[in-house]
Parts: structure tokens; sequence; C-alpha cells
């Protein structure tokens, strides 16, 4: 893990991100074929060896898929502090986390997730030490398929307040191609900072990150690796 400061969220050696503050949401935003949405996984999963509480808004991916996602990219992945609100609308209750995952049958019920969000964080932080929980919601720009642009920006506002005020971590997903200016400047209000993510020239590794808003971050294009 890398060094970190008092408080902040660490995260694995082959992310090159110093530690993010208590209380701070960033937007991972990048294309569809580069690796935004693994990468914002990965910021989360990346709790596991801190012993910290991991809840994900999956929007596009079963709970089963997701937590096999988090362990081919962290290994060991202890997922006994990890929550999921599935909203993919597949395999309903088949997975392995059990009564940690909690099913949403439309992204358009954002009232539906809120609520089940707000239990299972209640949850996590009740069980973890310091009440550090990350959360991931992935992505946005699948709920703006199901939901106008206001009320979405007020849905991820009210996650990203819960996150600030308890001092976790907010990793929102989205791919900005898939919105005009306006839509990606009003989501952007709800996160502290920002990453980009490019693909790789090369192909030397899972693509390229620059962190954007953020303090005490390096500058420039940096090549990221989310295999251990």
């Amino acid at each position: 893990m890398t060094a970190g400061t008092s408080g902040g969220y660490e995260f694995g050696d082959g992310i090159p991100i110093n530690p993010i503050s208590s209380g701070s949401t960033v937007l991972v935003a990048g294309p569809a074929l580069s690796r935004a949405e693994g990468l914002a996984r990965t910021l989360v999963a990346d709790g596991s060896p801190a012993r910290e509480g991991m809840l994900f808004i999956s929007t596009n991916m079963t709970a089963e898929k997701l937590l096999n996602a988090c362990r081919e990219t962290r290994t060991p992945f202890d997922d006994s502090r990890m929550g999921v609100i599935d909203c993919s609308g597949q395999d309903l209750g088949n997975s392995a986390l059990g009564d940690r995952v909690k099913y949403v049958s439309t992204q358009s019920d954002l009232t539906g997730i809120g609520m089940k969000f707000s239990a299972l964080y209640e949850g996590l932080y009740g069980s973890v030490e310091g009440g550090r929980v990350r959360t991931g919601l992935i992505s946005l720009s699948s709920l703006s398929m199901y939901v106008d642009l206001r009320a979405l920006f007020q849905f991820a506002q009210t996650v990203s307040g819960r996150i600030d005020s308890a001092g976790g971590l907010g990793v929102f997903a989205i791919d900005p191609t898939t919105h005009d200016t306006k839509a990606v400047n009003t989501l952007s209000q709800v996160a502290d900072g920002r990453i980009e993510v490019r693909e790789s020239d090369n192909g030397a590794n899972d693509g390229e990150l620059r962190v954007r808003g953020l303090p005490d971050q390096p500058s420039g294009w940096l090549p990221f690796t989310l295999s251990e």
C-alpha cells in the first residue's frame, strides 16, 4: 500500500495516486474502452487490505460478477466487509454475499437505491474501525439512461454528502463521451476532484490516469496497473 498521510485513503502499488483525504468524493472519468470502471472498482476494493468497509452501487454488473472482478484485481480479497446494491436486474438472489446484497429492480428507482444505500452504509460504518467506508457508484452514465439530469445530480449529491459527513471515500464512475458538456460539468460538481483515464499507447499496462483538482497528487499522465 502507498505510504499514507494520517486519515487518508490509500491505494495499491499499481495505482499512482497518493492518499485521498477522508470525506472526499472523486469522479473517475473515461470512455467505455478504457479501464475507467475497472479503476473505480479497484479504488474501492483497495479497502480490503486496509480492513475498511466497501460499498458498491452497481448498475451494470451483478453482485457476484462484481465480487469476482474484485477478487481478480486484489488477491487475496476479503469480502466480509463488502456490501452491494445490485441494480442490474439480473440473477436476483444469486450471490455469495448473502444479505449483504440489496436488490433494486430498476435503475430509475433512485429513492429505493438511496434507502438501501443508507441502510448498508450504516451497517458497514458501525462494523469497521473508525467508520472507514469506501463507496463505489458504477456508474453515473448508466443511471443517466433512466433518470433526468436534475434527479441524477440530486441523488449523487445526497450520496456524496453522506460520504463527506461520515469521513468516507466516494468513487463515482462516468463515461464523459456519453454526455454533453453541460451534464458532465453538472455532475462534476458533486465531486472534490477528478481522475481521468485513457488507454495506453503501448498497451504495456491497463491504461493511464491523470488526477485533477485534488491536493498533493502527481501531475501529468501516469501508467496504472489493476492487478497486483
